[in-house]
Parts: C-alpha cells; sequence; structure tokens
C-alpha cells in the first residue's frame, strides 16, 4: 500500500481545479461579462491568492448555426460569460486579451482590472472594448448605470 501512495497523491493533485471557484448562495453578487466582439479571458481577483479565469472565456459571435455553438460550448468558450461574486467593497475583476496578428509572429496583448463595490442580489454588467490598439472595461449595475468602478493595477491584494 506504500508504494501506491505517492502515485494516488499525484493522481489526486491533478484533479484540482485553478480556475475561479464562484461562491454560491443567496448573498452573492453576478457579473455578466460581454465584448465587442472579441475573444477575451475575464479573471476575478481572489485576496491571496490573485486572478483566476472564470471557467469559460468570452468568444467572438459564431458566424453560422447550431454546430459552432456546440463547439464554442465544448470548447468552454461564449459570448456572455456570467459567475457570481462575493460582496465586498474592493470586488476587483479583469479581462486578459492575447490575440495572434494574421499571418505574423506579433501579438497584441493587454491586461485591464477594475475594482467597484460588489452588493449582495446585484447582478452588474462588465463590457470589454479592444480597439485601435487600447484595451477598455466599464462595469454597469442591473439598471445600466455606471457601478463606479476604477482602474487598478493587475494586483490581487
Amino acid at each position: 500500500m506504500k508504494r501506491f501512495a505517492p502515485a494516488l497523491v499525484l493522481v489526486l493533485a491533478g484533479c484540482q481545479n485553478f480556475g475561479y471557484q464562484a461562491p454560491y448562495g443567496d448573498d452573492t453578487a453576478q457579473i455578466t461579462f460581454t465584448s465587442n466582439d472579441t475573444a477575451a479571458q475575464p479573471a476575478i481577483c481572489v485576496p491571496g491568492k490573485g486572478f483566476q479565469s472564470t471557467e469559460y472565456s468570452i468568444a467572438q459571435k459564431p458566424m453560422g448555426g447550431d454546430a459552432l455553438n456546440d463547439l464554442l460550448e465544448t470548447m468552454k468558450k461564449s459570448t456572455e460569460v456570467t459567475t457570481t461574486l462575493a460582496p465586498s467593497s474592493q470586488t476587483r475583476v479583469g479581462i486578459i486579451y492575447n490575440q495572434k496578428h494574421p499571418n505574423s509572429t506579433q501579438r497584441d496583448r493587454c491586461r485591464v482590472a477594475l475594482q467597484f463595490e460588489a452588493v449582495a442580489g446585484e447582478h452588474y454588467q462588465a463590457v470589454f472594448n479592444y480597439s485601435q490598439a487600447q484595451c477598455g472595461l466599464s462595469i454597469t449595475d442591473s439598471k445600466g448605470q455606471s457601478a463606479d468602478a476604477v482602474r487598478v493595477d493587475w494586483e490581487c491584494p
């Protein structure tokens, strides 16, 4: 049995999920990430653990039928990514953008993070915009009002 213990530890370690583990329950807020038809990866700040990617990433809108929707689902991509947040006066969310230029080895890259107060029961909309080599992120509440988010460094205290 002792011979199998190290192998068992390695197998179980491989089962860990290193992405964002969304809280659940009534005392949470929701946030939906979208973009201007730009593929990107949403991330949530988990204090003490850094920014962690959501299970799904934002995809460009598919140009055809349900078959492509099924493929996107299999690849864990969606035009809208919704997750839950723990209420906090210092909630930080961000977007990671990394796109290769066609017919080139160059890449466009950026990370943008915002801090705002997430209130339990509220549903926020985070919209990522990439245009002319500039990254932008805005957050509104369920009434369409600005969430008074401020841009912060890519740090997770």
